[in-house]
């Protein structure tokens, strides 16, 4: 049964949701919901003859157990795709995983009014904040930062680095912790994000959102899709627009997005799946701050102070076009084969704060300039999947092959010896000073693979999942000064796992898994920057339990050890390999409805990190920079049922205290965050109409969010919003 947080195939007409305004202009409120009723009548005349929307007795039933929080019915997709898409494993229930998969829905992405993907993962108590600055997301997963060009997937597919992904197109992100090697391929040890794309429904329907939010934000999008003619085809349209400010504070921004997504039942073993996305964004850069000249952290200040210029935005401009077939050989197999092209072109624009006074005098920073970067990534899956039986035991085999080809023009940067002055006085340049630009550097990645795994059922409670992937991978870079290099290596790197379910709705599990990563960087503010350290291998070992309590919670819990060599920056402002950065964690999430009236999507983990061996006494025995031992969060949905369709939410984020860099020399303090919401559902002119408000960062609580690179970043200001959705 699903649960109201958790990830469906269905997804709802409108979700459930969020919050309570306050403080927000009073000509931006009428503007917006103007817009949006003004829409809701041009389109009034077309929809006026719409039939309603059917649903089956499995939509009936998932409408009911939603209903709990939402009296709306879920809209079914026209062809739908069970579970969650686990690379090697092909599609899979989580509780038939050895190893540890949470799911966040549209649903939840639009009760909080996500924007980016910490927006959503800030749900997970695993999932640290690693921003750089006014970029765009970063994040850690158990501990382990991100990379970038390889852990972020769209529909299983790797996507080009170093942008914010859109979430408009976005059905569910589902997260995949621990290495993945086995999985994917080359990726970071703490896990694999990846975005499921929306696909075509089942019915005809329209759905328009407004909002405005502090800082004069405003934001629109429109959703459509459904069948066309007889129900052979399919699309499904998500358009969006979005405006924070003038670039004269952080965190402003213009963005524009448009996605399709089209689906053709060839025949009824045939299925052709297509789909693309465009988006142009630009956020005003804003740097992380450094410490003060005695290593304690900067004094606070407000996070909506830009510490840029006006003129400087790290912008992208990114495509990205996919394409699945799927063919089913018999009744026990299937043939599968997907292509993804990735683009992101990017100018990439950093101002930097090394160091900083008590009263807040910029005692060091300049500005990283470097536009027109480009990043490429084709890549390609093929595999079969087969369902057979050798004597008792029943086997569940998927085998195939995989390639990425990845391009980048990166580098070439310009440094400007500009600051801001003060960060609480900040005094702007008129200007880009004149001057020109060093060459990029390229840098090409191979990375073909062959992968082959088995699910063996040995009776109706015992499972074993064994998996190999060996990945020929190959590295070249072409530095714009000259002195090309070349790295190739042939990795296999393994997987196995055992089940044990003594209840149907309760599944053990204990599994191992290796991993292959790309090799580090070096950051542009150390003394070997841009250069690319040598694949590293990291292993872990897992236990966990899955249980369905009653028909409307799921408990999930795990623990584990990942160990993997370290990747630092040194006294001497070295980026470098040394030594091992072992974590050893324990987690547990809830998600589901705990009464009639309240759900509750919640979660704890605790993470004990050293870094060992280092041979470098500044180093050896500490704790991993930006990890915090112990982090909690809860977010709780309460339907007022007096009052016919209207809710209630609270979410709380606890994160404990963090040191700064690999030596400890300083640590950020705990935080807790509160945000706030509410939802009212109704029906205007016999449209389902949706109005939501709430307050992000509820107490306007100063905190440091992040650190990297021996610097912080602040945390968000409170900020309200208010948003108008119609179904038409």
């Amino acid at each position: 049964m699903q649960h109201p947080f958790s990830t469906t195939n269905q997804m709802s007409a409108v979700a459930y949701t969020p919050r309570c305004p306050a403080m927000l202009r009073r000509d931006s409120l009428v503007l917006a919901c103007t817009l949006a009723f003004l829409s809701l009548q041009a389109h009034g005349q077309s929809a006026a003859g719409a039939t309603p929307q059917s649903q089956d007795a499995s939509t009936d039933s998932a409408a009911k157990s939603l209903g709990t929080i939402s009296v709306r019915a879920t809209r079914a997709s026209l062809y739908s795709e069970p579970d969650v898409n686990v690379g090697a494993l092909g599609s899979k229930d989580p509780k038939d995983l050895p190893m540890s998969v949470e799911s966040y829905s549209a649903d939840l992405i639009e009760a909080q009014r996500a924007r980016t993907l910490m927006d959503v993962l800030k749900n997970d108590p695993s999932v640290q904040n690693t921003a750089v600055g006014g970029a765009m997301d970063n994040i850690s997963i158990r501990g382990f930062p991100i990379d970038w060009t390889n852990t972020m997937r769209r529909d299983g597919m790797p996507v080009a680095p170093y942008y914010d992904l859109p979430l408009e197109n976005i059905e569910r992100i589902d997260l995949l912790k621990g290495p993945s090697g086995f999985l994917y391929g080359v990726n970071s040890p703490g896990g694999t994000v990846n975005y499921v794309i929306k696909r075509p429904t089942r019915d005809r329907f329209t759905t328009m959102t407004s909002e405005v939010r502090s800082y004069d934000g405003y934001y629109g999008a429109v959703d459509t899709g459904g069948p066309i003619g007889d129900g052979q085809f399919g699309y499904r349209f998500n358009v969006a627009g979005e405006k924070v400010g003038n670039f004269g504070h952080a965190g402003d921004l213009r963005r524009t997005f448009v996605s399709g997504a089209f689906d053709w039942a060839i025949s009824p073993r045939a299925l052709l799946r297509l789909d693309f996305d465009y988006q142009n964004k630009r956020l005003a850069a804003q740097p992380v701050i450094g410490l003060q000249p005695d290593g304690s952290l900067p004094p606070q200040f407000d996070p909506r102070t830009l510490l840029g210029q006006p003129w400087l935005q790290y912008s992208t401009s990114s495509f990205n076009l996919g394409g699945r077939f799927d063919f089913k050989l018999t009744d026990n197999w299937s043939f599968t084969t997907q292509v993804a092209q990735s683009y992101n072109n990017r100018d990439a624009a950093f101002p930097d704060v090394y160091s900083v006074a008590p009263n807040g005098d910029i005692l060091s920073g300049d500005i990283y300039l470097s536009p027109d970067q480009s990043f490429r990534v084709l890549s390609t899956n093929t595999f079969v999947t087969g369902r057979f039986h050798t004597g008792p035991l029943a086997h569940q085999l998927v085998t195939g092959v995989s390639t990425r080809n990845y391009e980048a023009r990166e580098g070439g940067f310009r440094d400007v010896p500009l600051t801001v002055g003060n960060i609480f006085n900040p005094v702007y340049a008129p200007g880009l000073p004149a001057g020109s630009f060093p060459a990029k550097n390229v840098n090409k990645n191979y990375q073909p693979c062959v992968f082959v795994s088995d699910i063996v059922d040995i009776g109706s409670q015992w499972s074993v999942m064994l998996g190999v992937r060996h990945v020929r991978y190959r590295n070249d870079s072409y530095p714009a000064s000259g002195g090309a290099s070349h790295y190739e290596a042939n990795v296999s790197v393994p997987s196995a796992g055992l089940i044990f379910k003594p209840l149907p709705a309760l599944s053990t599990y204990v599994s191992y898994a290796e991993g292959f990563e790309q090799g580090g960087v070096a950051p542009y503010n150390t003394v070997n920057a841009g250069q690319y350290l040598s694949p590293i291998k990291s292993k872990q070992y897992e236990a966990g339990v899955k249980a369905d309590v009653g028909n409307s919670l799921t408990v999930n819990a795990a623990v584990f050890r990942i160990e993997k060599t370290l990747q630092y920056v040194n006294t001497a402002n070295y980026f470098v390999q040394g030594g091992t950065q072992r974590h050893t964690g324990a987690e547990l999430t809830l998600n589901g409805r705990v009464t009639r009236d309240l759900s509750v999507m919640a979660g704890a983990a605790y993470l004990d990190t050293v870094q060992q061996d280092t041979g470098d006494a500044s180093t050896n025995g500490k704790r991993a920079a930006n990890v915090p031992r112990f982090q909690a969060n809860a977010f709780l949905d309460y339907r007022i049922a007096p009052v016919r369709g209207l809710s209630v939410d609270a979410g709380v984020y606890y994160v404990g205290s963090r040191p700064v860099n690999a030596q400890n020399t300083v640590s950020m303090p705990a935080y807790v965050r509160f945000d706030a919401g509410a939802r009212y559902q109704t029906h205007i002119g016999g449209y389902t109409t949706v109005f939501r408000a709430g307050v992000e960062n509820l107490t306007d609580k100063r905190y440091w969010a992040a650190a990297n690179y021996n610097a912080v970043w602040p945390g968000q200001p409170r900020t309200f919003f208010i948003s108008a959705q119609f179904d038409i």
